[in-house]
């Protein structure tokens, strides 16, 4: 059974050779630094859109997707404004490759939410300008249903004043 002591042997030496202290010099040159300043800007800034009516917010995004002439459109009809009371009317921007759904009151114009679209919390999250412990906004994120770990987007709420 010399067998044994010589695999232990070779396996033993094997693994010398694997950790010894020689580097390729890729290996040996230090890892490449972030540049500063070469993060990216927000796209979108939330914090300030969702701080102001429905009226600024189109100044800034443009025209809603919405017609004018469609049966739901951009504002209500005075009969749906009489019957909806103008509560949680619904406008959708798209800006800079992102959709925007805006919930406003239509006879105060005070937007109520907004919801940024998209499946990755993180990247919505810098492409908004959010930050989780802001004190003039609540940020929700929206769960895809049925996949609890999955989201469709992120929902940002004025605190009220």
């Amino acid at each position: 059974m010399r067998v044994r002591p010589l695999l232990l042997a070779g396996l033993m030496l094997g693994l010398l050779a694997a950790c010894s202290r020689s580097q390729t010099s890729s290996e040996s040159e230090r890892p490449l630094q972030k540049q500063p300043g070469t993060a990216q800007p927000a796209s979108i800034d939330l914090p300030k859109l969702v701080q102001h009516n429905i009226d600024y917010l189109r100044r800034q995004l443009g025209p809603p997707m919405e017609a004018a002439d469609e049966i739901v459109g951009a504002d209500p009809s005075p009969a749906q404004l009489k019957a909806t009371k103008g509560e949680g009317w619904i406008n959708t921007f798209r800006t800079q490759g992102s959709t925007l759904i805006v919930t406003f009151n239509a006879r105060t114009r005070k937007v109520n939410d907004i919801v940024l679209m998209g499946t990755n919390e993180e990247e919505l999250m810098r492409m908004g300008n959010l930050s989780p412990t802001a004190s003039h906004y609540i940020v929700l994120s929206i769960p895809e249903p049925g996949q609890i770990n999955k989201v469709r987007g992120v929902r940002i709420i004025p605190h009220q004043q």
